[in-house]
């Protein structure tokens, strides 16, 4: 990578991860906040669908105004928003206020992927593997944030651990107003595989099939994570563990994420040299059987079923992007981006209130189940899109495999 592109990497990495401490954070603090409001699972569901609901909506415009004003300036206003609403939580006693502040927090943290992945995408060459690294970043901050979280939860009170990312978060912030501006948000280069010019023809079936798949992806995500933590403090019983319930579900659940990271990166590489639709097929296929392990494990087997779900659904997310990336011309891509996060995380984060009344009525297993059903149909859907897509890059792009063994 050029000076410039590392550049652009660093501040996206700290940003990437930054933005999913502030999506994790409430759930590995559930059985805190239950007792400090003296509420249940369905209600702490629905603050965190107001949380994903923001995240999601703000990705439609921060879209838009990442084709048009530049994605940097977006990236900046994230980082300032989402770190001063977060330290604003300090002083909160009620469930009412602290969901008001947190679909605040979602509302500026929305701005943040349309704008990265189109500064990704139009800045560094190596797009998968560009992809890749900032998807690890991401898959660290969420891995990381529920043993980071439940620790500082526990240890000092539950407020904590927002006011101290919200610091973090407005220190990047200020890193990220000495990046240049003058070239970030215009200048755009191509993948070294990408035909000369742009595609015109954008293939709106394979676009429409994907953006379906990503939605049931999305439900499965904002379900998983929100009752993870709890769920694993409540069947996982190992005996060299010695912690209590809130510290235990987080820190294991910490240990189960990080082959996210892995995930990702390994994705990232693949999807520059093989057919992302076949990748991606494949990826959802192996995850929904360890989904539906989950359900149904406890202990050593849980742990294990968990950091397998958790590689191949990361897995997903670099492929994911390469696929927008393309499906549609370069002056789109910030829409597409914007679509893309909008379905996945605000549409999906219906799945957080629902899956707080499935663990309510049914006990917190039935959230697995109903997560697999979702990630069963995001499989077939993306089954469609390899059926639909019998040679690589129909649309204009073409791996550099396929390329290579043409000569």
């Amino acid at each position: 990578m050029t000076r410039e592109e590392k550049r652009i990497m660093g501040l996206t990495i700290s940003a990437h991860g930054l933005v999913h401490i502030y999506e994790g954070i409430l759930p590995p603090l559930i059985p805190l906040l239950m007792s400090e409001f003296g509420t249940d699972y369905f209600h702490l569901g629905m603050v965190v669908t107001v949380f994903s609901y923001a995240y999601g909506l703000g990705a439609l415009p921060a879209g838009l105004l990442a084709d048009r004003v530049g994605p940097l300036r977006l990236v900046n206003l994230y980082l300032f928003g989402a770190g001063l609403f977060s330290v604003c939580i300090w002083p909160v006693r009620s469930l009412w206020t602290y969901g008001v502040l947190m679909g605040l927090i979602g509302l500026f943290c929305s701005t943040y992927h349309p704008a990265s992945n189109t500064l990704i995408s139009h800045t560094v060459r190596e797009k998968g593997e560009g992809f890749g690294i900032h998807g690890i970043a991401g898959s660290l901050g969420t891995a990381i944030v529920p043993m980071l979280a439940a620790w500082i939860g526990s240890s000092m009170r539950w407020e904590a651990p927002h006011v101290i990312f919200g610091i973090f978060g407005v220190g990047v912030g200020f890193y990220s107003l000495t990046v240049a501006r003058q070239w970030a948000g215009t200048r755009s280069v191509a993948l070294p595989n990408e035909a000369e010019g742009d595609q015109s023809e954008v293939l709106y079936l394979n676009l429409i099939v994907f953006f379906l798949s990503a939605c049931a992806l999305g439900l499965t995500y904002r379900g998983v994570m929100t009752f993870l933590p709890a769920y694993m403090g409540q069947n996982v019983h190992l005996s060299f563990l010695r912690l209590e319930a809130v510290a235990l579900g987080g820190t294991v659940t910490t240990l189960a994420l990080l082959s996210g990271s892995v995930g990702q990166y390994l994705a990232g590489r693949l999807v520059d040299r093989y057919e992302p639709e076949k990748l991606y097929l494949g990826t959802l296929v192996i995850g929904t059987v360890f989904v539906l392990l989950m359900a149904q494990a406890s202990n050593i087997l849980l742990v294990a079923s968990a950091i397998l779900y958790a590689f191949f659904f990361f897995a997903t997310q670099p492929i994911q992007n390469y696929l927008i990336a393309s499906y549609l011309p370069k002056h789109r891509r910030g829409l597409g981006y914007g679509i893309h996060f909008f379905l996945v995380f605000g549409v999906g984060s219906t799945a957080a209130a629902v899956s707080g009344y499935l663990a309510d009525r049914f006990g917190l297993e039935s959230v697995f189940y109903a997560m697999a059903l979702c990630f069963g149909i995001a499989s077939c859907l993306a089954w469609f899109l390899v059926m639909r897509t019998p040679h690589p890059k129909e649309n204009g792009l073409q791996h550099k495999g396929v390329r290579d063994a043409k000569g």
